[in-house]
């Protein structure tokens, strides 16, 4: 037998092999959600949602938010909807089911002293012991989307968005950078926020500062308190949790910094803020939020 046929069969078996190579590498990029999560690790716990699940706890627990609910609210909502529901198609959506949720639950006399899958099963009917097996991811969630554990949420989100609109609004604003202004007042609450103008900002900002572009906002938690830094906490990771929906570029809080896209991954990272004079506690973002929006 010649060695021409041999090379022949090598030769196809490669060509097949990088067919195959190269058909999972397409799949990967037509889906650029493919393996992306979200994680809320909380002392030697870690909960691993994928996006869309993440995108939901991150309603679920805002809502408790702008309601001034205690965390252990948000811990029995997302037991329930961990246990009952898919996060990521809650039954009318994630806002509508946390704001029908709530009130039951408030409604259920001395909620806050029951164990978690009690409360839970007072809510819904069921039985207690149908909610104990979720109870610690719902409890890491509801820690780090409430702001009890500082940088506790990431998600490791895909590499761009789309262009959009860079026209600014009355309020200086580029499309999206409004949407997300509107999105965490309704959801959240009148959080105070600043960092642009109508007509645009010109200074105030570092340089090559988002703000100059109409594509951020600063929403204020002053002054620098233990309170302040939790509700700051509980908005900066319901940015992250919103990132594929709300476009979200950058997160920056307390001297820490998220970005979307091909650093998400690495999480919270520590924030350089610029030398020279200013109050540190703004220079550092411990006093407010920053989120800006790809363009």
């Amino acid at each position: 037998m010649s060695a021409r046929p041999v090379v022949v069969v090598v030769a196809a078996l490669a060509l097949v092999a990088g067919l195959l190579v190269g058909g999972f590498l397409i799949v990967r990029q037509l889906d650029p959600t493919a393996d992306r999560t979200c994680e809320a690790t909380v002392e030697d716990h870690t909960t691993t949602l994928d996006l869309e699940e993440g995108a939901g706890a991150g309603l679920v627990a805002a809502v408790s938010v702008g309601e001034r609910l205690p965390a252990r609210a948000a811990t029995i909502a997302l037991t329930v909807a961990l246990t009952d529901e898919d996060l990521a198609e809650l039954p009318g959506g994630a806002l509508a089911w946390a704001r029908d949720f709530y009130p039951r639950l408030s409604a259920v006399q001395g909620y806050r002293e029951l164990d978690v899958p009690e409360a839970a099963a007072a809510v819904t009917g069921d039985s207690p012991d149908r909610y104990a097996d979720q109870e610690s991811d719902a409890r890491a969630l509801a820690s780090a989307l409430t702001g009890q554990s500082p940088e506790a949420f990431t998600c490791d989100t895909r590499a761009d968005f789309p262009e959009a609109s860079d026209e600014l609004n009355d309020n200086g604003l580029v499309p999206r950078a409004q949407a997300v202004l509107d999105d965490v007042q309704e959801v959240i609450g009148d959080i105070p926020a600043g960092g642009f103008a109508p007509e645009g900002v010109a200074t105030g900002h570092i340089e090559g500062s988002a703000h100059y572009e109409g594509r951020a906002v600063d929403l204020f938690f002053r002054p620098v308190t233990p309170a302040n830094q939790r509700h700051g906490w509980a908005v900066a990771h319901y940015l992250v949790s919103q990132t594929e929906r709300l476009k979200v570029a950058t997160v920056i809080f307390d001297d820490r910094i998220w970005s979307s896209g091909s650093r998400s991954g690495q999480g919270w990272r520590d924030y350089e803020a610029p030398d020279g004079p200013g109050d540190r506690a703004i220079l550092e973002h411990r006093d407010h939020v920053h989120v800006d929006v790809a363009d």
